[in-house]
């Protein structure tokens, strides 16, 4: 929680500094869907979430902000699976539900290059930084059918990756406007940290594409 609090003020530091020498400060909230799923998961992910988020920018020069948010997203994985015998068969009855639930206190770090005059195509990449707040998993654990185990100790609390997208800034009247949003993220950092817990030995990384709306004021 003390490296989410510094990375907070941090990123807040560097937007008030750079706003200082800058001309436009904008800031406004998103709310969305996001599309989670694990690297190299053998099975696509089925999960829907839900993100939401503060956002800030800093317009640097003509066509190029600094910005960041702060935000909560669901994360993890969803599908169903099947149990099959020794011969490779699949076990009448056997399928069931496999879902995770990662929740994380979001902070992404991004550089965004503005297009257009009236409605702004942007496209935007950077890094992000989550704090797992909460985590849970139902389905086949060790052999053990389960259902919303805990199992954040047996992950690392702390994520980061990368971050890249674009989306369309439409002004309504002067300094403010609505937003549409796609990212899309990919995990750098293993979280996997007890196996015991967890129930498998892979490495876990997240990833994951995210579609949001809002708004954006600006402050002159």
């Amino acid at each position: 929680m003390k490296k989410l609090v510094a990375l907070t003020v941090m990123a807040v530091l560097l937007l008030a500094g750079t706003a200082a020498q800058s001309q436009v400060f904008s800031y406004g909230a998103k709310l969305g869907m996001g599309f989670p799923g694990f690297v190299d998961e053998p099975i696509a992910s089925q999960r829907i979430t839900l993100a939401l988020g503060l956002v800030g920018g800093v317009k640097i020069v003509d066509g190029l902000t600094i910005g960041t948010e702060l935000g909560y997203q669901r994360k993890g994985s969803k599908f169903t699976n099947q149990v099959w015998d020794k011969s490779g068969k699949v076990i009448d009855d056997s399928t069931y539900l496999m879902k995770t639930n990662l929740d994380y206190i979001t902070i992404p770090l991004f550089v965004r290059v503005n297009l257009g005059r009236t409605s702004k195509f942007y496209f935007q990449a950077g890094g992000y930084y989550g704090y797992l707040v909460h985590a849970n998993f139902t389905g086949l654990r060790s052999g053990e059918m389960v259902k919303k185990a805990p199992i954040r100790d047996g992950l690392y609390t702390s994520d980061y990756g990368i971050v890249a997208g674009g989306g369309i800034e439409t002004p309504i009247r002067q300094g403010f406007g609505v937003v549409l949003d796609i990212k899309y993220q990919y995990g750098l950092k293993n979280l996997n940290k007890d196996p015991k817990i967890i129930g498998y030995s892979r490495p876990i990384k997240n990833k994951g594409l995210a579609l949001s709306m809002g708004f954006y004021m600006d402050l002159d």
